[in-house]
């Protein structure tokens, strides 16, 4: 199925995935879905669940679990969504994209889950409570179960302040781990044993950028895409996306 099929099916389902954040999402599943299962926190009706599933499907990789207690979060309130149970409308998706054979869904909280977890994780893709304590709490309570080689992907790493300090303050400030890409809201970062100087200059290259571009997008000038597109060209090849 190509990239533009998928954006059909997905145009339908509700979400917040941006025009390259759905497209990055597939390129990452093919790549991590080779080496473990695909683990999803946070998937509301679907929609990323969905590129993360046809990534893996289109590579023979392995499951999705999608994890979701399915009733409603502090961010969706604030964005003016009511407290609605989802998991029907996230099964109907899923159906109807064709992926629930690939899909495992969990309907529980993200630490309610990893207490019991035992499988090997070729990417972690993290789009939950958007909190500090949640976020860290989701990327070091379940970075232990990805393998080494594998990807860790956080989206909302501007708009939301506790994404963005986990990113900024823990995520990008460790040598455990390597910067593939950041594409428009998503940071992509490799489970490695230790950094070489060049993945060093890359990761300092990528921190001057998402500090010039968040700076510039809080002030709204009118030059903030230049540093967002310059992010967009440093990611690795095999994930980049087009402009």
């Amino acid at each position: 199925m190509s990239i533009q099929e998928i954006q059909s099916i997905t145009a339908k389902v509700d979400g917040w995935l941006g025009k390259r954040e759905g497209p990055y999402l597939y390129c990452l599943a093919k790549v991590g879905s080779r080496a473990g299962v695909v683990v999803e926190i946070g998937s509301w009706k679907g929609k990323s669940t969905i590129w993360l599933a046809k990534g893996s499907e289109s590579v023979h990789g392995e499951k999705v679990y999608a994890i979701d207690p399915h009733i409603g979060s502090a961010e969706l309130r604030e964005l003016g969504y009511q407290e609605n149970p989802t998991l029907e409308e996230f099964e109907q998706n899923i159906k109807r994209a064709r992926v629930e054979s690939v899909v495992e869904p969990l309907v529980k909280t993200s630490m309610d889950v990893v207490k019991e977890w035992s499988l090997p994780i070729g990417l972690l893709w993290i789009d939950g409570d958007h909190s500090y304590e949640s976020v860290r709490d989701d990327v070091f309570s379940w970075e232990p179960h990805v393998v080494e080689g594998g990807i860790i992907a956080l989206h909302d790493t501007y708009a939301w302040e506790g994404v963005r300090r986990v990113v900024d303050e823990e995520i990008l400030k460790t040598d455990r781990f390597k910067v593939l890409g950041q594409v428009d809201g998503i940071l992509a970062v490799e489970k490695v044993k230790s950094l070489s100087l060049f993945s060093r200059l890359h990761r300092a290259l990528i921190v001057y950028l998402r500090a010039i571009y968040n700076k510039a997008r809080v002030e709204r000038r009118h030059w903030r895409a230049l540093p967002r597109k310059l992010l967009r060209g440093l990611s690795s090849p095999h994930l980049r996306t087009a402009s």
